[in-house]
């Protein structure tokens, strides 16, 4: 059972809807933004009802107006579409802490914590798709799922207006994959999407039948990707674009350590710097990363979702050794945490917060105060008290 929430937004034919809203006369007709017919341009976006020939974006317009003669050509509006793009995206930042823009139209949202103030997932999606359309008149496809992935894949399921719901249980995934073509899974272009055919490879269930050993000795690293793609699995959070993607704190010990309580002590003292960080840059995570090396030097990490986004140490620190419990390695080199999935306290303290996370914010932003003023020794905390910084 997956405990991200995350929802993809994909706005419906964006320029052709936003042309189609502002003059009337188009609507309903097929509709081509993009060059003007005997140039030698494309097309930036077509109608549903110029689709319906198979008019697609980026085809030369010259194949358009063969597929679709009596379609209605304009050209791009762009700084009209910004001025809509930048309103959905606001629109989503009142239902989430951190949204991540892809494209002008088109957004990924971690919805994990907000359950209690915005209901289900499905009623969440409800309720951003009539927003969308109440206050700009276009509409929006979105899908739900434990992570970026299949969510993308469930948005484009139920277009127009619609919603779709991915399951969140692994075997469901797996299975609800299964039928769907190879080229939807990520990585997969013309030529890659060629050499499976070739292989036999047609569908993500003939993709799931294949060995990570075939899969990474046949394509090398992308190979991996699509063995965990096909799966569904895709651990990358959701991040604000222009925005600090993460905060993290890691420590190389001087040679392997054997020792798992001096590796939970880094981890405390680690996880105090992270916290700090994220305070002083006034924003808080959605999921907490461990971060650790091997004896081998490879490495690797781990993440967990949380409930509540938080900038507190104790949340931070419980959460790394949650994570370090699952670590069965008898020996490592490095190890670290890390805080992901962004998203500034304005926006996060609208949502639901742990409970007792207001007194540790304000013991914790006090501390941040005195240390800064008198320096990081003054106070000693916890697990910390006796025992000398360069210790590790």
């Amino acid at each position: 059972m997956f405990s991200r929430i995350i929802i993809h937004i994909d706005m419906d034919a964006f320029f052709a809807s936003i042309e189609q809203r502002d003059n009337p006369a188009y609507r309903g007709k097929p509709l081509i933004v993009g060059a003007q017919p005997g140039t030698r341009g494309v097309v930036a976006a077509a109608s549903y009802e110029a689709r319906r020939f198979g008019v697609r974006s980026a085809m030369p317009i010259s194949e358009a107006v063969r597929r679709c003669p009596a379609g209605i050509f304009v050209r791009p509006r762009m700084e009209a579409y910004e001025h809509e793009s930048q309103a959905v995206m606001r629109i989503l930042g009142s239902f989430s802490p951190v949204v991540e823009q892809v494209s002008i139209d088109e957004a990924f949202l971690d919805m994990t914590g907000t359950e209690k103030l915005l209901g289900t997932p499905l009623q969440a999606a409800k309720k951003i798709a009539v927003r969308i359309q109440e206050k700009l008149a276009i509409t929006a496809s979105i899908g739900i799922a434990p992570n970026k992935f299949l969510a993308k894949i469930a948005s484009d399921l139920n277009k127009p207006n619609g919603i779709a719901e991915a399951p969140f249980e692994e075997k469901a995934i797996i299975d609800w994959l299964a039928p769907m073509p190879a080229g939807r899974v990520w990585g997969i272009g013309k030529k890659t999407n060629a050499v499976l055919t070739r292989m036999g490879i047609n569908t993500i269930g003939d993709l799931q039948k294949l060995s990570l050993e075939v899969l990474a000795e046949r394509f090398g690293k992308q190979g991996e990707d699509l063995y965990a793609l096909s799966r569904g699995i895709d651990d990358r959070p959701v991040a604000e674009e222009g925005e600090a993607r993460s905060i993290s704190r890691e420590h190389t010990f001087n040679v392997d350590s054997h020792d798992r309580e001096a590796w939970k002590g880094v981890l405390f003292s680690l996880a105090q710097d992270v916290a700090r960080r994220a305070r002083s840059a006034g924003v808080k995570g959605a999921t907490i990363v461990l971060i650790y090396r091997k004896t081998d030097f490879s490495k690797h990490t781990k993440r967990k979702p949380l409930a509540y986004p938080t900038n507190v140490a104790k949340f931070i620190y419980e959460g790394a050794l949650d994570l370090l419990d699952e670590v069965n390695d008898k020996a490592l080199r490095l190890i670290g945490v890390g805080l992901t999935g962004l998203g500034s306290e304005e926006q996060t303290d609208l949502f639901a917060q742990e409970p007792k996370a207001a007194a540790l914010e304000v013991a914790e932003a006090a501390v941040d105060r005195i240390t800064q003023k008198y320096g990081d020794e003054v106070i000693g905390k916890g697990r910390e008290m006796g025992r000398k910084k360069t210790e590790f």
